[in-house]
């Protein structure tokens, strides 16, 4: 019943979202906020303030990348891009690449309990439809990662992710 009641409000969101959009702005515009779906090492909501050439992203979700005895624990990815160049291949049709960091952070609510933080360089591409506030990403990450609960360990990582977002 309350997956029923998720996906109602999901489709309903979805529908009335068009309508309180004021403008469709483009992927990198300077006071663009976007939210959405994030599918990676992170599973969850995807958000991303925009700045112009600079972005602010974040993802809330459930950590894939850290699975362990305790199973899967809450994530929390924050992040910054910058646009280094745009690909235009013309119609309106562009795709930003972006540069930046990130910090992948995790946490394991069990017996015992699990944090594990990361620092990231990243690169990504995103894709906006023309004429459409929908955005297309992709960021891959990689850099140190370290587990600093119950035992401190430091070791490589890497995260990775796609989404869609819907820029208002």
């Amino acid at each position: 019943m309350k997956k029923r009641v998720l996906v109602l409000l999901v489709i309903a969101l979805m529908a009335a979202v068009p309508a309180m959009a004021a403008s469709t702005r483009g992927a990198a515009d300077d006071g663009s906020f976007g939210i959405g779906l994030n599918l990676g090492t992170n599973n969850g909501l995807g958000l991303k303030f925009g700045m112009g050439k600079f972005d602010i992203f974040a993802d809330v979700g459930l950590d894939v990348l850290h699975i362990s005895s305790n199973g899967m624990g809450l994530g929390f990815d924050v992040g910054i891009s910058y646009e280094v160049y745009d690909a235009d291949f013309g119609g309106g049709h562009h795709m930003p690449i972006t540069v930046g960091a990130m910090v992948p952070m995790s946490f394991f609510f069990g017996n015992p309990f699990a944090m594990n933080l990361g620092v990231l360089a990243q690169v990504g591409l995103e894709y906006q439809i023309p004429d459409v506030p929908v955005l297309f990403y992709l960021r891959v990450g990689l850099g140190i990662d370290m587990a600093l609960a119950p035992d401190f360990k430091v070791g490589f990582g890497g995260a990775g992710s796609i989404g869609v977002l819907y820029i208002f």
